[in-house]
């Protein structure tokens, strides 16, 4: 059996080399001899995604997801959870999908993806027709973001704070209450691209134009 540290190196070393297939045959391996370890929380949910996105895989990916989310990471089984339920709704399991992205979006603590989850609910609602159900995620949502943002202000996490921002500004002006989302697109512009990043700057900057 090899360390799991040593597992850990050699994964590292291969995500600087890009090299995918190698970096799942490493996660395959923390799984397999290091099945009770943390590690292998992040590994079976990454695996998940390398069978849902390279490999076009949905239901193997399905039990990837689902194992990590069973082990009750406060990270990675809720990432893993998220991801479970999408994978759910596109397999047409609607009332499955929306149970298991509760889990994650209704914690004690509001969290990255706690906020993730309810946005994913917005999109199936919206998709499935239900505007009431929509509106009401998007205002638990709303709540939720406005937490994140206040932590993350205490807390002297700008680039975070950022995000937050935009992703509330979006939110509101989603909500209808136009004014105030422009307002907190402004507050997230203000930090500029030297703190938000190029790419998230840009979409900053388009959000107030739409």
């Amino acid at each position: 059996m090899a360390n799991l540290e040593s597992l850990l190196n050699d994964l590292a070393n291969l995500d600087a080399q890009h090299d995918l297939e190698g970096m799942r045959r490493i996660r395959e391996q923390i799984v397999s001899e290091h099945p009770d370890s943390e590690a292998a929380v992040e590994a079976n949910y990454k695996i998940g995604l390398d069978l849902l996105f390279r490999e076009r895989k949905l239901g193997a990916a399905i039990e990837q997801f689902a194992e990590a989310a069973k082990r009750r990471h406060p990270f990675w089984s809720a990432a893993a959870r998220t991801s479970y339920g999408l994978c759910l709704y596109h397999q047409k399991r609607v009332q499955k999908a929306l149970f298991e992205l509760r889990k994650v979006a209704y914690p004690e603590k509001a969290n990255v993806h706690s906020v993730t989850a309810l946005a994913f609910m917005e999109q199936i609602f919206a998709t499935e027709g239900n505007p009431e159900e929509v509106g009401r995620v998007r205002k638990d949502r709303i709540s939720q973001l406005e937490t994140l943002i206040a932590e993350a202000r205490e807390s002297g996490q700008a680039q975070e704070r950022g995000f937050h921002l935009y992703t509330l500004g979006v939110a509101l002006k989603d909500h209808g209450e136009d004014g105030r989302g422009q307002a907190v697109l402004e507050d997230a512009k203000s930090l500029g691209p030297q703190v938000l990043g190029a790419d998230l700057f840009r979409s900053v900057v388009e959000a107030l134009e739409y």
